[in-house]
């Protein structure tokens, strides 16, 4: 049996902190197979790793530069500053932010800062991972999503200052400052779509590829405890909004992946074996439709 005729395929890699690191699992599957991937979009930690995949075009190269980076004194600074604030285990990325809210700590410092980094800081941490790169440099086509503030509209960035685009599209929302780019406030694309189908669409590929990073929803143990005001509630209706909203998306990709990762912290980087492998074998079980549904065979 021979392969031959290949669909154009663009890969949609999602927001989710630390989970993001199975984006490098899923890359390596994906190499190992020979699965093409002709154009990648990211979210949030998923731009990021879309990024220096799109220059490397190799998995170990985006591995070895995001765990040099998270071994770095400048981000173990930064993720003891979030940690100072909100030492409690949370059940996601934005979820976690909704509980700092409540916090009287989080709140005074809210009312004063738009964000609990500074954008010094946030800046810092940027060019130390992706360095001088810039778009120019990427070997497959590459776009990250953001939310502009003042319209509300998603925003696709493919040009300019990379390490710029990669702080608007990962610029989460309380814990990161917004990013002012022509005109606009960008914040994390994790606000608009936790993985970026309708962005992927926008290059206009034969077949689209998700990476999902999330987590279910989760069911509440104690009412009482869990719902005690007004805020709990406000929040509780967000979670289940977004929640729907990502399952109705992915039933618009052609193949959806998602590792097994939803029991972990967007801050467990120190499980960062674990969810690599995780994602590796996700990537794994879906090999036979992939290649099904990409190739033709004779």
């Amino acid at each position: 049996m021979r392969w031959r005729k290949k669909k154009r395929v663009a890969l949609a890699l999602g927001a989710g902190g630390a989970r993001g690191i199975a984006h490098i699992g899923v890359l390596r599957a994906l190499e190992e197979e020979r699965i093409p991937i002709d154009c990648i979009v990211g979210s949030s930690f998923g731009a990021i790793v879309g990024a220096i995949y799109s220059i490397s075009m190799d998995s170990r190269k985006v591995e070895t530069r995001i765990r040099n980076y998270i071994r770095s004194p400048s981000f173990k600074d930064t993720m003891d500053e979030i940690e100072s604030i909100e030492n409690e285990t949370s059940r996601g990325f934005l979820e976690r932010i909704h509980s700092s809210l409540k916090r009287g700590y989080f709140y005074t410092r809210a009312l004063s800062r738009k964000s609990i980094l500074t954008p010094e800081t946030f800046v810092k941490n940027m060019k130390i991972l992706i360095g001088d790169e810039s778009f120019k440099d990427m070997h497959i086509p590459f776009k990250c999503l953001s939310v502009d503030l003042i319209t509300g509209n998603p925003i696709g960035l493919d040009e300019g200052d990379l390490s710029l685009a990669l702080q608007a599209s990962s610029a989460t929302p309380g814990f990161f400052p917004p990013v002012r780019l022509n005109n606009m406030l960008l914040v994390d694309g994790g606000v608009a779509e936790m993985v970026p189908l309708y962005l992927a669409r926008t290059f206009n590929p034969d077949y689209v590829v998700g990476v999902d990073v999330t987590r279910d929803i989760l069911p509440i143990q104690d009412p009482d405890e869990e719902i005690s005001h007004s805020l709990d509630i406000v929040f509780r209706c967000y979670d289940i909004s977004r929640d729907f909203m990502n399952i109705y998306e992915s039933r618009e990709v052609d193949c959806i992946i998602r590792p097994d990762i939803g029991s972990y912290s967007w801050t467990d980087f120190e499980l960062f074996d674990t969810f690599v492998r995780e994602g590796y074998l996700a990537a794994r079980r879906k090999m036979r439709v992939l290649k099904k549904d990409i190739y033709w065979t004779c």
